[in-house]
């Protein structure tokens, strides 16, 4: 008779509290995509956690695009954004943008593209 006990590890996250509608700019790739988590590593035993990895949640800035995250200690910018914090959030998409007309040096209206007459050729 074989028994089969698979072991390993497994991350638990969620949106950490009071930062839900925080959106932090990620320090790796530059993106607009930084989200608060919390992550509580647990050993598991045939997929079932057993024992916490860690005695606390860790509390992150975790980026979706290039899956990169960083302690919330290292972040002042984002904590001052969470509860009782009068941080700002990101800056806006910028003024609208309008159309003002042709690029200098073009005049008039766009031109159509008539091919090169070849000479004996119609």
């Amino acid at each position: 008779m074989a028994i089969c006990i698979t072991f390993g590890a497994h991350e638990f996250t969620s949106q950490l509290q009071g930062y839900e509608n925080v959106t932090a700019q990620c320090q790796n790739c530059g993106n607009w995509s930084g989200r608060c988590i919390t992550r509580w590593p647990f050993f598991t035993v045939c997929f079932i956690p057993l024992i916490p990895l860690a005695m606390h949640k860790y509390k992150e800035v975790y980026c979706h695009i290039c899956r990169f995250s960083q302690d919330m200690s290292m972040r002042p910018d984002v904590e001052s954004q969470g509860p009782g914090g009068h941080g700002q959030g990101p800056p806006p998409g910028g003024p609208p943008q309008q159309y003002h007309g042709p690029p200098p040096g073009q005049q008039g209206p766009p031109q159509q593209y008539q091919p090169p007459q070849q000479p004996g050729y119609k």
